[in-house]
């Protein structure tokens, strides 16, 4: 356990401290990822790859919390235990427009936020996007694709 810890910490603490942005978020997120890990190893189920293992229980528990965060900055009553009418559907659409409205704090050029927002608000094919832009469909994938990747990379890391 501590081979694991001393090799993986700092890692675990940097990757954090990305997806918070914040150095006390960074740490319970880092804490709370170690303890998962530990409680895993203490069942004592055979595991093939570890960093596999390590990575897949610190995004898990990032998805976690940052559901939840969301649920609270947009004052949704938050549960464990029990969940009133509240479903994935409605999470899906509160986290799509935490998205919409932080693009502009993604790093997305303006192609690529106004042909991200053409199509996945206004629900306009490559096709027009491509006549409103005056640009290429091929222009309009490269866009598509690159937000799409940074907008991953924001949230997911």
């Amino acid at each position: 356990m501590d081979k694991i810890y001393d090799e993986y910490y700092f890692k675990i603490y940097h990757w954090a401290l990305k997806k918070t942005n914040n150095k006390e978020d960074a740490e319970d997120l880092t804490n709370s990822v170690f303890l998962a890990i530990f409680e895993y190893f203490n069942q004592n189920i055979r595991v093939e790859k570890i960093d596999n293992l390590i990575w897949k229980i610190a995004y898990n528990i990032w998805c976690t919390k940052a559901k939840k965060y969301i649920k609270e900055k947009n004052n949704i009553s938050y549960d464990e235990t029990y969940d009133i009418g509240y479903n994935d559907a409605n999470l899906d659409k509160i986290i799509y427009q935490e998205i919409m409205d932080n693009l502009d704090n993604i790093g997305l050029t303006e192609k690529e936020k106004s042909s991200f927002k053409m199509y996945y608000c206004n629900d306009l094919s490559i096709k027009e996007i491509s006549n409103i832009l005056n640009s290429s469909e091929a222009n309009i994938k490269y866009y598509l694709y690159s937000a799409r990747n940074k907008v991953k990379e924001r949230y997911n890391g």
